[in-house]
């Protein structure tokens, strides 16, 4: 027999492999070629990672990038510290257009299949990419999404707008090229402006959801969704014009909304410094209480964000998924006796390790059992790094050889190491059975025995079985013999594991000096399981029902066999004497001589 905790075919109780910290934070933000001040962009770039305005701080796990010509990638490559690593890049001549897209991403967290990266042209010299990525250590199943970043044509004119509706269209025929159910990202400075645009239209009527409503985004009550341009100055080639427009957007497939793993956080999206007090306004202009509680800190991000570009970064947060992290203790059912209480506990928990507790799945679990474990039905809800114990039944009613599962499903299909499953095997025996017969269950015998007085100790052994043993039932220890009274006594003796023969016990009767009569003598036989979980007890009473007998005298000249030795036995031993009649021989020894009539007449009178 053996136990196993299986998790997706592995032995392992926990989870074995290294897990990915920390949710999933994207950014994207246009560069403008870098016509910003680089010291600003790198001061920008280090904020993300402790922007807390969504609720929480988390590091940056993916940066898109656009407007990213040869040079501003190979600086941004260069100035990035070693924490990030580089995306597939192609620039397919992009460069007097207004440069490529770039994509970099933290390691540590993610990793790229480049097989998974595309781009395709959306008019005016542009392309959009798109890259794959999977959440490191997320392999079963393994947690995979695709990251679009596009630029599509600026301009507010008819043609302009053109433009940008093929390239919407483009991207969402892309999207058809991955798996219908994949999860997608898509961002980029889409130039649109405002939410009635054909090419914004194409992107929702291609299955695309905006984290903040398909409704209007424009004017000073919707300040808030606004990220260009940060500036009301125009220099170093950088647009002015103040916050009052919504051109850089981060749309997501609908795999990627509710509670589930790889899903938004709801309330993280931002437009990262927009206090939604400068419409119209420079970023910086007087105050800035992005962050409510530290002014200075917001002014100080304000600033860096005015000198960086003319867009500012979006910025959204995802969870991870849940992971199942399961151990079965206490149940190594092996060979047990019916009825054992067996005390199994499963543990669960959500071994999900985020920066921030809303950064991954709630674990939604649910099990059920087969077999002996068919009684067990639970289900329950566990946050990350919360976990629960629980009291398994094992059924060990029925004798046989005995095996069962426990199924722990999740209900979202990205939670790691789910479902997982448990098989549990064993022997189930029945109790032994004692019985005084070898046809029958007889647990209670009275033996009637006749005994002579004064002829020593009458040996009475007794016999009982372990009654139908076979494979199933448990074998027979004798656990204690009660002491018997005298005139019965016990020889003492020990037995254990009686299974197919039968045990003779050794008693006496006491014969000497017992005047004859009548004795009930009551012995209980107490028996127990053999050595096992669900063992119990029984007893056998055997009563003794003892005659002491005292012998008939015997007249031993009474030769002619009629009760008397009187003169015709003496008469008839006479007419046989000196014959070898052994009728009249009653000495013997082999002759009727003078030694038998001696006898004879020494028992004279005998009656």
């Amino acid at each position: 027999m053996h136990t196993r905790w299986l998790i997706s075919g592995s032995a392992a109780v926990a989870v074995a492999t290294t897990l990915a910290v920390g949710q999933i934070r994207v950014v994207n933000w246009n560069l403008a070629e870098l016509r910003g001040e680089v010291s600003a962009i790198e001061a920008v770039i280090e904020a993300l990672d402790g922007d807390d305005a969504g609720g929480f701080a988390s590091p940056v796990t993916i940066l898109t990038v656009q407007e990213a010509d040869n040079l501003t990638y190979n600086t941004l490559l260069s100035s990035l510290g070693p924490e990030w690593s580089a995306a597939t890049y192609t620039n397919s001549n992009e460069d007097p257009y207004g440069g490529a897209q770039a994509c970099f991403y933290h390691a540590a967290t993610v990793t790229e299949d480049p097989s998974g990266h595309d781009d395709t042209y959306v008019e005016a010299g542009r392309r959009a990419d798109r890259w794959k990525f999977s959440l490191n250590g997320h392999t079963d199943p393994p947690v995979e999404f695709y990251v679009y970043s596009a630029h599509l044509k600026a301009g507010n004119n008819s043609s302009s707008e053109a433009d940008r509706l093929t390239g919407a269209e483009r991207i969402v025929a892309n999207m058809g090229e991955v798996p219908s159910d994949s999860r997608i990202i898509v961002t980029g400075d889409m130039n649109f402006y405002d939410n009635g645009e054909a090419g914004y239209q194409a992107f929702l009527a291609g299955g695309l959801i905006d984290p903040l409503g398909s409704g209007d985004w424009g004017g000073a009550g919707n300040t808030l969704k606004h990220s260009q341009s940060p500036r009301t100055i125009q220099s170093g080639g950088l647009a002015n014009g103040g916050l009052d427009d919504r051109f850089d957007l981060h749309l997501h497939t609908p795999q990627m909304t509710g509670t589930g793993g790889l899903t938004m956080i709801a309330g993280t999206y931002r437009a990262v410094g927009n206090d939604g007090n400068h419409y119209n306004q420079a970023i910086n202009d007087g105050n800035n209480t992005y962050w409510p509680d530290d002014v200075a800190g917001s002014n100080s991000l304000a600033d860096a964000l005015h000198d960086a570009s003319d867009h500012l970064p979006v910025a959204v947060d995802y969870r991870i998924p849940a992971v199942l992290d399961a151990s079965f203790e206490g149940c190594d059912l092996g060979t047990v006796i019916e009825g054992a209480d067996i005390e199994c506990t499963l543990t669960i928990g959500n071994a999900a390790a985020p920066t921030h507790d809303v950064g991954a799945a709630a674990l939604n679990w649910s099990l059920a059992g087969t077999g002996v474990l068919a009684s067990n039905t639970d289900s329950g809800s566990l946050g990350a790094g919360d976990g629960t114990a629980l009291n398994i039944a094992v059924d060990t009613s029925s004798a046989g050889a005995v095996s069962g599962t426990l199924d722990v499903e999740a209900d979202d299909a990205l939670t790691q190491h789910a479902p997982g499953s448990m098989a549990i095997e064993g022997h189930v025996l029945r109790h032994a059975n004692p019985s005084f017969s070898s046809t029958s269950d007889n647990n209670f015998y009275v033996y009637m025995i006749e005994v002579d007085a004064d002829s020593g100790d009458v040996p009475v052994p007794i016999q009982f079985w372990n009654y139908q043993w076979d494979a199933d039932q448990s074998r027979l220890d004798i656990d204690d013999v009660s002491v018997a009274e005298l005139p019965l006594q016990f020889g003492g003796g020990t037995w254990n594991n009686v299974g197919p023969f039968p045990i003779s016990m050794p008693f006496t009767v006491a014969t000497d000096g017992w005047a004859a009569g009548n004795y009930v003598r009551t012995v209980t036989i107490t028996t127990s399981d053999q050595d096992l979980p669900g063992e119990a007890s029984q007893s056998l009473h055997a009563t003794f029902n003892i005659t002491v007998r005292q012998p008939e005298p015997q007249c031993v000249g009474d030769v002619n066999g009629d009760g008397v030795t009187d003169i015709s036995d003496l008469l008839d031993l006479l007419a046989a004497y000196g014959t070898t009649d052994p009728t009249y021989d009653l000495e013997p020894d082999g002759i009727v001589d003078v030694s038998d009539l001696l006898l004879l007449l020494g028992d004279y009178g005998c009656s």
